[in-house]
């Protein structure tokens, strides 16, 4: 694959990029690729205009970060819709195969809804896609006028923009809480209220670590309470929350300095989305401040909805949200237990007819602990709080209803195909019998003939 002429593997990936996803998907780590290689070449040859096949969804990653503020802002980006996945699909009269190929279809068509311009070449191929409900965008792309996200400087002399509400809940974390806040209080964006709930913290050391912060930072509101679960206490950090915005940050994470900056730039520059995500860098305790060495990434494509029974296609509690949309759904559930809240906060959203976006930059590091409440907590149990808000189909498009059948279907015959592939044991080992036996018989055959 070549980028402008000039081979992929060619060009230097940033480290942060070299660390392996959590969920790796070729087409959005290929597309990430082809993003971070065009921004190498912009800066040299200065683009108006790059187009993209759809087919392969080269241009998801390119398109979400022009969306976010954050590259190409003086540049056309184009999508050309010669042939698809699904297209391809069609023709060879199969379904998808796997979560590559139904994350592909996404890739594809959200590349080319939100691109500036849409060039379809072929009318049965647009004809095609509009039955499986592809259009334009609802909402116009960022127009090339707008540039690019506001440089820290912009951002140090604005003295105006909509007040952003942290809300931290914090339970028995006293040994991180302090270098959380200190990366609160170095943000690039001036108007943040940060809320911190300690949410009956039993260890002595975190209690005295809470009252010591609540000293250090008087500009900002420290509140206690019963122990609740992370649910409620976040709720509580939403009900209280001044903010147009509402960003979560857990009380162990520690977020880049333009963090906030560029969640209020990519919030703002896409008014039709409830909720956005990004991605981060896990790493372990001691790793260093900010860390040198990852676990992994993890690096959410914001859908397909149809995959979001079955893993967290949307991204981390640490985003921003509309702060009176999120309310309106309820904000977190508050089981007991168990963890995925955030996960299941997208997928209500989402439920509710809105849409999640992703800011394709790492804009904080995730600090991985052993001992950390989501590692603790059932699997079967975080995954059924989840799968609880896919019951029947009264969430979802007629499209992602028929493309969670089609999918579905797919996987099905995929397992088919695996398990005819594969004789059952107890033919493999009658099979064996026999060749054995054979051999045995030849054996003494030739035995006594000499």
């Amino acid at each position: 694959m070549t980028v402008g002429g000039v081979p992929l593997a060619s060009f230097a990936v940033p480290a942060e990029y070299r660390v392996a996803g959590v969920h790796p998907s070729p087409t959005a780590d290929t597309s990430d690729q082809v993003r971070l290689a065009l921004q190498q070449l912009h800066a040299e040859r200065r683009f108006t205009r790059i187009e993209f096949p759809a087919d392969g969804g080269l241009g998801l990653r390119s398109v979400q970060a022009k969306r976010a503020g954050l590259a190409f802002g003086d540049v056309t980006l184009a999508v050309r819709l010669d042939t698809c996945g699904a297209w391809r699909r069609e023709a060879e009269q199969r379904w998808p195969r796997g979560y590559d190929e139904v994350e592909a279809d996404f890739a594809e068509r959200w590349a080319f809804e939100h691109a500036d311009e849409r060039v379809t070449p072929d009318d049965e191929v647009l004809a095609f896609v509009r039955k499986l409900g592809w259009g334009g965008c609802t909402s116009p792309s960022p127009s090339a006028s707008e540039g690019a996200a506001p440089t820290l400087a912009r951002a140090r002399a604005r003295t105006d923009g909509p007040l952003v509400t942290v809300g931290i809940a914090h339970y028995n974390l006293g040994r991180y809480l302090p270098e959380t806040l200190a990366a609160l209080a170095a943000q690039t964006y001036p108007h943040v209220e940060v809320i911190v709930i300690d949410d009956g913290s039993t260890d002595s050391a975190s209690v005295a670590a809470f009252a010591e912060m609540e000293a250090r930072y008087p500009q900002w509101r420290f509140f206690g309470q019963a122990n609740a679960g992370i649910g409620a206490t976040r709720n509580r950090c939403l009900e209280l929350a001044r903010g147009e915005f509402f960003v979560p940050v857990d009380a162990d994470n520690l977020p880049r300095p333009e963090m906030v900056e560029r969640f209020v730039t990519a919030a703002a520059r896409n008014p039709d989305l409830a909720a956005m995500s990004c991605y981060f860098l896990a790493f372990e305790d001691g790793a260093g401040n900010p860390p040198a060495d990852f676990l992994h990434a993890l690096r959410p494509t914001g859908g397909p909805h149809i995959l979001a029974g079955i893993r967290n296609v949307y991204g981390d509690a640490n985003a921003v949200f509309r702060t009176d949309v999120f309310r309106a759904v309820g904000g977190y559930g508050t089981d007991r237990g168990t963890s995925c809240e955030d996960w299941e906060a997208f997928v209500k959203l989402v439920h509710a007819g809105h849409r999640i976006g992703v800011i394709p930059d790492h804009l904080f590091f995730y600090r991985h602990l052993p001992g950390g409440f989501s590692r603790r907590t059932n699997w079967y149990a975080n995954h059924n709080r989840v799968l609880r808000h896919f019951t029947g189909t009264a969430g979802l498009t007629p499209e992602d209803a028929a493309g969670l059948w089609a999918a579905l279907l797919g996987f099905h015959q995929r397992l088919e195909q695996l398990e005819d592939a594969v004789p059952p044991r107890r033919h493999r080992v009658a099979d064996a019998v026999h060749s054995l036996a054979t051999r045995v018989r030849r054996v003494f055959r030739r035995g006594v003939r000499s």
